[in-house]
């Protein structure tokens, strides 16, 4: 990487008048507008591009039309500046221990811990710490991740100070504390609460073994995390291993690395059509293997056996039983015990149809291998399932392949971007292309308003396309939290296919859900109001946090709304009404096979965060090859193992995957008792939902809130409907 004065330069006389009218001052913004105006490398021959980098860089030092990060652009400055933040986080604590135990007031204690400098409410955590996910720089993303690594042994260190909590629960006693507000007093709570989660009762001898523990455990994730973004396999076939994959699949990909093969990495945008569509079974098989068999990920099954004897040890230390009852604990479920029984309900009243789910893709290889004259091995294996599952639905009516013609990415995005304005009363603007700094030239940013007020609430990145270096999956980066000086920032990485040469791209309409569901994560982490790290949207409970969005997946399978999605890529057309009611009918088919793998993945969750978790890569492969079969109806692959990949896993989702099924139950009552009765896009009902559930964070208990939503406490009467168990 070449080095980068970290100065400013002064720019030439007209490089530093273009750089004025159209970056520092207020030049609007909004799609369609000429993104190319502030091509500064254009303007003249003797500007470096690094001084107008430079200057976009720091440009929220002056204005509040961008993002509130001042972003840094080498790893010297990311170096200095984590030290600096660290520094600061220590002197912050130790003023608050340095004040007399009978002067608490909420100013000198509550106030600095509510947004401390290595909390997000300071926007240049974002800046030292963000870049590991997505910078085009591997020496940048390094040096980002040691950050986020520093940050987390931080945070363990301050959630240790016993010094600090004596004078939290010292003002939790005072009459300053009665009278503070709601968002207020619930932080006082979950600052005490965390405290003593974090094992202050504990001896000394134990405290430092904890602490020793914790950020064992932090490294342990972060290098997992690195070898999942790290990959760069490649897989080679031929055009004919690759049949049943379309014509543009096989021709974008031809000839770049081998001549006469096709490049495969292992990348959602080729992965998922391979399994979906390629009728070669061996194909399959190989790209399942790539990325879950003995050779996948370097180490990532020993990080996770690690990991998880650590959780233990972590959690033996303060006095629970094993991870899963430490976590469950704090969530909405309250315990181990809850989440236990409500799998097991789930996977009872499944089971049935579950199996007839699986007959009938079974029947359908059958007939495929007879048509193939090949040989039917008489079960499904791992890497047959999306295929026959793709097929099934063809035989619905429904082809992913001819879909993905009427949801060209562009028309997506920007449909999306209206219904969450008209439903959630706001507004976006985006910002035009030179008016901000970006880590990469494909990245969007929006500012985000109340429409009725006109009062700025934040701003949002959107990051669409797969590239080397960028985190794998789709996810939402929480960049910055709200505090009184400026709105939160909220950033979607995902890993959507890129346009070509010769056409736009095209999403599958799994892929239309997909980016439906992860914007509705930036509309709770921008829409949830008040100030301070434990009342905002990462305190919410970990098994609620999926719930709105998985809510708003709904709108993907409305015929009003689907209409409004779908423009033909050619011809402009909305997607024909024969088409739409052939997905609408087939929304549930094979639920029962597909809820199955769910609770797979949660017990699998639970299993390796139990009271006597693996103790090793071997028992990790044995645990797998055993629940799996038994709960999926499909065997495992030998020597196959799934969590070589499975990041949740390895970060804030562990021992919490179940909360994807516990909030599937959730959405479906919020969805059913509310937007279906009274409209999908009924603003009132909308507003609502803004306000009463998304706006509180993690304030109070999330049932009242709900309940408050819904008219009475919430039921799973509407989820088992959709699944066809009740009817």
């Amino acid at each position: 990487m070449s080095t980068m004065n970290t100065t400013n330069k002064p720019l030439c006389p007209c490089c530093f008048k273009a750089f004025s009218t159209s970056i520092l001052q207020d030049d609007g913004g909004g799609r369609g507008g000429d993104n190319n105006k502030s091509n500064f490398g254009s303007i003249c021959g003797t500007c470096e591009p690094t001084d107008v980098e430079r200057a976009l860089a720091n440009k929220a030092a002056s204005t509040s039309l961008v993002p509130p990060i001042v972003w840094l652009l080498t790893p010297q400055e990311i170096e200095e500046a984590t030290q600096s933040i660290l520094n600061a986080t220590q002197h912050n604590l130790d003023e608050i221990a340095s004040t007399n135990l009978t002067d608490v007031t909420f100013e000198n204690t509550i106030a600095k811990l509510m947004c401390p400098p290595n909390y997000k409410t300071n926007p240049q955590l974002a800046a030292c710490k963000f870049l590991q996910h997505c910078s085009t720089d591997a020496q940048i993303r390094e040096a980002a991740s040691n950050a986020g690594k520093l940050f987390s042994k931080a945070r363990v260190a301050g959630r240790m100070r016993k010094d600090v909590y004596e004078r939290v629960v010292a003002f939790s006693k005072t009459e300053e504390c009665q009278h503070l507000d709601e968002y207020r007093k619930h932080f006082v709570k979950a600052s005490l609460q965390d405290f003593e989660r974090a094992g202050l009762a504990l001896s000394n001898e134990d405290a430092s073994e904890l602490q020793r523990l914790l950020e064992e455990d932090s490294k342990v994730c972060s290098e997992y995390s690195q070898n999942l973004g790290a990959d760069v396999t490649k897989l080679f076939f031929s055009p004919e291993e690759l049949k049943g994959c379309t014509a543009d699949f096989i021709k974008d990909r031809l000839g770049k690395d081998v001549e006469g093969k096709c490049t495969i990495t292992l990348k959602y945008p080729d992965i998922i059509p391979i399994g979906q569509t390629c009728e070669v079974s061996e194909t399959r098989r190989l790209v399942s293997e790539a990325r879950e068999g003995v050779n996948a990920y370097k180490n990532n099954l020993d990080l996770v056996a690690q990991g998880v004897q650590l959780r233990k040890r972590i959690a033996t230390i303060l006095g629970y039983p094993s991870w899963a009852e430490y976590i469950c604990t704090k969530r909405m479920s309250g315990s181990f015990q809850a989440v236990d029984e409500f799998l097991t309900n789930l996977q009872t009243k499944l089971e049935a149809a579950g199996k007839d789910d699986y007959e009938t893709l079974l029947q359908l290889k059958k007939d495929h291998c007879k048509k193939m004259g090949v040989d039917f091995d008489g079960k499904l294996n791992a890497w047959d399932t999306g295929y026959y599952g793709n097929e099934l639905l063809k035989a619905m009516g429904v082809d992913s392949e001819k879909t993905r013609e009427y949801f060209p990415l562009d028309h997506v995005v920007n449909t999306t971007l209206e219904i969450y304005q008209e439903l959630l009363g706001l507004t976006f603007t985006e910002l035009l292309k030179g008016t901000y700094w970006s880590w990469h030239k494909e990245v969007m940013c929006f500012h985000v308003k109340d429409t009725a007020s006109d009062k700025a609430i934040g701003h949002f990145y959107l990051d669409l396309h797969p590239r080397e270096g960028k985190y794998g999956h789709a996810a939402i980066f929480h960049l910055v939290k709200n505090d009184a000086s400026h709105g939160a920032v909220d950033c979607m990485l995902c890993n959507l296919p890129a346009s070509t040469a010769d056409k736009p791209s095209l999403l599958r309409h799994q892929d239309v859900v997909t980016f439906f569901h992860e914007f509705g994560h930036i509309m709770h982490g921008l829409c949830a109001e008040g100030i301070g790290n434990s009342t905002r949207l990462a305190k919410c409970p970990r098994d609620f946090v999926e719930a709105p969005s998985q809510m708003l997946e709904n709108w993907c399978w409305q015929k009003s709304i689907l209409e409004r999605l779908s423009k033909h890529y050619e011809t402009q057309e909305k997607l024909p009404d024969e088409m739409l009611q052939d997905m609408i009918r087939a929304k549930h088919v094979n639920v029962a096979f597909g809820s199955l793998r769910q609770i797979y993945l949660s017990r699998l969750d639970l299993e390796i965060h139990g009271p006597q978790p693996p103790k090793s890569a071997e028992e990790l492969q044995a645990l797998v090859d055993k629940i799996r079969p038994a709960i999926t109806l499909v065997d495992n692959p030998p020597k196959n193992n799934m969590l070589r990949t499975f990041g949740h896993l390895m970060n804030q989702y562990s021992a919490s995957y179940y909360g994807y099924m516990w909030a599937e139950v959730l959405s479906a009552d919020m969805f059913a008792t509310r937007f279906e009765k009274e409209g999908v896009m009924n603003p009132k009902v909308g507003m609502d939902y803004r306000k009463m559930v998304l706006a509180p964070g993690g304030t109070h208990n999330i049932t009242d809130h709900l309940a408050k939503f819904l008219g009475r406490l919430p039921s799973n009467e509407a989820f088992l409907k959709s699944r066809g168990i009740l009817k």
